[in-house]
């Protein structure tokens, strides 16, 4: 399966038997640079929240900058063979359910030399992995991009690299993993996903985003309201409407969505997002209302005017943008970034050679202050549990002067 969206491509290779997240989940990301960067603004976990709505999904960051599948980076101060330790005992602190695995960028610059090695150090990690009895996805690091002159082209680099992805793609299968492999097309977006060709942008994660909560099987966000104000029933799908009125010259009704849409583009790509490829697709609200009296209507949601259309475009079909709605979601991201932050000090607190490693004799009295994050993590979490769920909104469809 492929899904293009914004400048990228998801593709998918499911070996699971449909493979797919379940009430009270507790996922793992785990990889480099690209995986951490990942909580910086959170838009791939909103996207999984908003559509596991109600499931009580939980998610943990645990990428680290520069890091391979031995965990040589999480070493810190000791030999690297300690790196692979602290991830294990990191993954496991975690107690997850499902473990999204994400390596071979960093590896792949070693080229045919270090294949190997890699291979093998990913069936490592993995014989770790299993004995958590956790379902594991086994995700590829995105290709670098073209960056612009003088910055060098990355050609030979992602040539290497699709060697190593299509490695990974066979573990995958021959393990029973879920397999998922991201590309960037480059040609399909005037803005770069990229700050430097390598590292995504914010705009990479909110491209990127729908990609990986539909290879993840998220439920889909079909939104449509379809109402004839010549009869009683109406059709509804991805909604619950109630408090229906009909007439010849206005329609109301209330409705509340089954998930929140979409996350908004980031300020800065709000122009380029309207003309990306399948831009439309994650967030439209698509309202058809027919034997309405001919002429032009105004779309209100909570009294704002959303859009204007003529008693013929709304028999047939008008698209919503859900703006509307894109607030919350907003406001949803915005906690999802400050539970990531809390969590991250929790693991990884910047002070730790002080609190836990050879300085500990001085300041290794504070280190009982660290368990104190939980509780707000915790309470964080229950604050994005709450914010999640859709609310009601009233619609109003009224005539207006010719």
């Amino acid at each position: 399966m492929a899904i293009l969206l914004g400048g990228w491509v998801v593709t998918t290779a499911s070996s699971a038997a449909e493979f797919k997240i379940s009430k009270g989940d507790r996922v793992v990301f785990l990889g480099a640079t690209f995986i951490e960067r990942m909580q910086d603004t959170s838009y791939v976990e909103t996207e999984l929240t908003s559509r596991w709505l109600g499931e009580s999904v939980t998610f943990r960051n645990l990428g680290w900058s520069g890091d391979t599948v031995a965990g040589v980076s999480r070493a810190v101060f000791g030999k690297p063979a300690d790196g692979f330790t602290r991830l294990l005992r990191d993954v496991k602190g975690t107690r997850p359910t499902v473990v999204v695995v994400c390596y071979g960028g960093n590896e792949a610059h070693r080229g045919p030399s270090g294949h190997a090695t890699f291979v093998k150090g990913v069936q490592h990690l993995l014989d770790n992995l299993e004995k958590l009895e956790s379902r594991i996805v086994i995700m590829s690091p995105p290709a670098q991009e073209k960056p612009r002159p003088p910055l060098p082209q990355p050609t030979q680099y992602n040539r290497q690299l699709a060697k190593y992805v299509a490695a990974l793609k066979t573990i995958a299968a021959k393990r029973g993993h879920e397999f998922i492999a991201t590309e960037s097309i480059r040609e399909s977006t005037s803005g770069a996903l990229t700050d430097n060709g390598v590292h995504l942008t914010d705009r990479g994660y909110w491209a990127l985003a729908p990609g990986i909560a539909t290879a993840m099987s998220a439920p889909k966000r079909a939104w449509s309201v379809t109402l004839d104000v010549g009869k009683e029933n109406g059709q509804f799908r991805g909604a619950e409407v109630s408090n229906v009125k009909l007439a010849a010259d206005r329609v109301a009704f209330d409705a509340i969505s089954d998930h929140l849409p979409h996350a908004a583009p980031p300020r800065s790509f709000h122009q380029e997002a309207a003309c990306l490829p399948g831009a439309s697709d994650v967030s439209e609200r698509k309202l058809s209302i027919s034997g309405l009296q001919g002429g032009n209507y105004e779309i209100k949601v909570d009294g704002t005017v959303v859009a204007r259309a003529s008693a013929k475009r709304l028999a047939a079909g008008v698209s919503l943008d859900a703006s509307w709605e894109q607030g919350q979601t907003q406001r949803l991201r915005e906690l999802i970034v400050a539970k990531n932050k809390l969590y991250f000090h929790r693991y990884r607190p910047q002070n730790e050679t002080y609190l836990f490693l050879f300085r500990k004799h001085e300041q290794g009295n504070n280190a009982v202050e660290i368990p104190q994050f939980d509780p707000l993590v915790a309470g964080l979490e229950a604050r994005i549990s709450r914010s999640a769920k859709p609310v009601n909104h009233r619609f109003e469809v009224i005539r207006t002067k010719p």
